[in-house]
């Protein structure tokens, strides 16, 4: 329970079940949630902080939490992050940091991070030179691998492809110009396409559901089915790391199984949804971030009361 009454803030660019669910979590903790948007903060160094908050005159939340950063260009992805770095740099918990979050939402970032933490994840590739990357495959191809195109941003399992000729690979056009090219990782069951989403909140995870599909790509966007599902030793482990590889305090992480039996990280998310999860296995992780908010408001608050008599 934190100390007193508190407030923070959800960032979304829509607020709906998710951002309810959280509300109403929060409020049995005696926080009190305020919506917001990234997009509608103001860098204004009239302020003391340099930082307008709508719903926080003159003052900051207590924590925030991003939901989600709506699509926009270069300069407005960076202003938002702007804001997210310079709460953190204020003491305000933010949950997920600006760290995480750039660490995640571009997939080549997030395979270099699982890469150079010694994690199994697919062979990937990713260039804006069209002629190297049409080599690369090329060179895939002779050896019978298939590959997947994704796009560098995106989720849902939107603008996903996969090929297995050079005629395929030139007949797509790379989301602007930058190829991110994964080995497509063979089902450990010929034709039964699954795969598992943990989600991880501080180091433990607090839910784990299996989606399968009649196609390769299983997301739930896409119209997977979602199943409750018990996850070894193994598979928790592979979680925990990945999410620690990309310095998230929680993430959704996707495992896949290969052909030998082993388990690989396709994919990590710091702005994780968890409706799919909550109806496959009625665990809402509303309620397991809200207590982990709360404790990084009652860690927040003991610190500037102890500075304060110091």
């Amino acid at each position: 329970m934190v100390m007193s009454s508190s407030q923070i803030v959800i960032f979304n660019d829509t607020h709906g079940w998710h951002s309810e669910q959280l509300v109403s979590a929060l409020q049995k903790l005696n926080i009190t949630a305020v919506l917001s948007d990234l997009a509608d903060c103001t860098i204004d160094l009239d302020q003391p902080t340099g930082l307008v908050i709508p719903g926080f005159e003159n003052t900051l939340p207590d924590a925030v939490i991003v939901r989600g950063i709506a699509p926009g260009s270069l300069e407005q992805i960076t202003l938002r992050m702007d804001i997210l770095h310079t709460l953190a740099e204020l003491n305000v918990p933010v949950f997920n940091p600006a760290t995480a979050i750039e660490h995640t939402v571009d997939k080549a970032r997030t395979s270099l991070r699982l890469h150079l933490a010694g994690l199994n994840t697919p062979k990937t590739w990713s260039t804006e030179n069209k002629s190297l990357a049409r080599k690369i495959a090329q060179a895939q191809f002779e050896k019978g691998a298939t590959l997947v195109i994704k796009p560098l941003f995106g989720c849902m399992g939107k603008g996903i492809e996969k090929i297995t000729t050079l005629k395929q690979f030139d007949s797509i056009q790379a989301v602007g110009d930058a190829f991110y090219m994964q080995e497509y990782i063979e089902p450990f069951e010929q034709g039964h396409w699954q795969d598992w989403r943990l989600m991880v909140i501080d180091n433990k995870v607090c839910a784990a559901m299996s989606r399968r599909s009649q196609h390769w790509i299983t997301n739930f966007a896409q119209g997977a089915e979602c199943f409750p599902t018990t996850v070894s030793e193994e598979m928790e482990q592979l979680a925990i790391k990945a999410t620690q590889a990309v310095q998230a305090d929680y993430a959704g992480v996707d495992l896949i199984r290969n052909q030998g039996g082993s388990y690989t990280v396709l994919e990590v998310n710091s702005v994780p949804a968890w409706k799919g999860l909550f109806q496959a296995t009625g665990i809402n992780a509303a309620t397991h971030l809200a207590q982990a908010l709360a404790r990084r408001i009652t860690s927040s608050q003991l610190n500037s009361h102890d500075n304060a008599q110091y």
